[in-house]
């Protein structure tokens, strides 16, 4: 009984640990810090960690600070300088030097890149996970679509922060009326820098739910003909969030794919839900080889 309550004691103390790394991936965490949060030895808590989790501590929190600076230089405005200060790196210098052996360019050309590998990336070990999801790749023509349009800001910082990704209660509002029942229904997502500094280091984010109509059709938006990553959701609509950033942060990363800045598709259908497919989601992607599912 001791020894099951110990490795309970011990299950919580990691988890409470993870949650108390990703609040402060900005400061700079020590071992000395997470010692003393803990109350164990240093030596005594790198050894819990990896025996839990599998990871070196010290290296995980590393990978982790680094995964949020690329996201940071993908998704916000902020100068090199100011990721590299914000995360408490050294110096400019430093922070390029770690981040290139990390993801094998300088933090200059992996903002610049035309579309963004996730390789490099690492997950929270708090993410939420979900079995391997089919796949397959596919070309779509240009789209027209019209709608309504709502938009969201949040601190980029807290991206995988549930409780600020609530983009989807417009979806859910939508899926419940008469039309949508009937009718094929798709979600456009697409995430900017946001232009308002009444919040800094915030990301705007755009979702835009309703039909597909005729390129000559007066429309919300155009989306250009794309290569893509089609995934079949199977799960309820209220965990679709947490499975974007699943398969963001830890599938794309496994299969060495290069997505591209155009939003992200999500389609409804009465022939999917008769299948028990909650919606196809749809990644747009740099060219690849089309047709292969694993």
């Amino acid at each position: 009984m001791q020894d099951e309550l110990t490795l309970d004691f011990h299950d919580e103390l990691i988890k409470a640990m993870v949650y108390w790394i990703e609040a402060n991936l900005s400061d700079r965490l020590t071992m000395e810090k997470a010692s003393k949060k803990t109350g164990y030895s240093r030596w005594y808590l790198q050894r819990l960690f990896k025996s839990k989790t599998g990871y070196v501590l010290g290296k995980y929190i590393r990978d982790r600070r680094l995964t949020m600076a690329a996201i940071a230089l993908r998704l916000t405005d902020m100068t090199i300088l100011e990721i590299s200060d914000y995360f408490s790196f050294d110096s400019q210098q430093t922070f390029t030097r770690t981040f290139k052996k990390n993801f094998d360019e300088t933090p200059g050309n992996y903002r610049r890149n035309a579309s963004w590998t996730m390789n490099g990336i690492m997950p929270p070990l708090a993410l939420k996970a979900f079995p391997q999801p089919e796949y397959e790749f596919v070309e779509l023509p240009a789209m027209a679509f019209v709608g309504t349009t709502e938009t969201y800001v949040y601190p980029f910082d807290a991206l995988y922060n549930s409780q600020y990704h609530v983009h989807h209660e417009a979806l859910s509002r939508y899926l419940t009326t008469s039309e949508a029942l009937s009718e094929t229904v798709w979600g456009l997502s697409d995430i900017y820098p946001d232009s308002d500094d009444t919040m800094p280091n915030a990301l705007q984010f755009k979702y835009i739910v309703g039909q597909q109509v005729s390129l000559k059709h007066r429309h919300n938006i155009k989306v250009p003909a794309s290569k893509y990553m089609k995934i079949k959701y199977t799960h309820e609509l209220s965990r679709i969030n947490d499975f974007i950033l699943y398969v963001y942060s830890a599938l794309l990363p496994t299969l060495d794919l290069k997505f591209i800045m155009q939003p992200d598709l999500e389609k409804f259908s009465p022939e999917l839900r008769l299948n028990g497919i909650t919606c196809e989601y749809y990644i747009p992607l740099e060219n690849v080889n089309t047709g292969r599912t694993d």
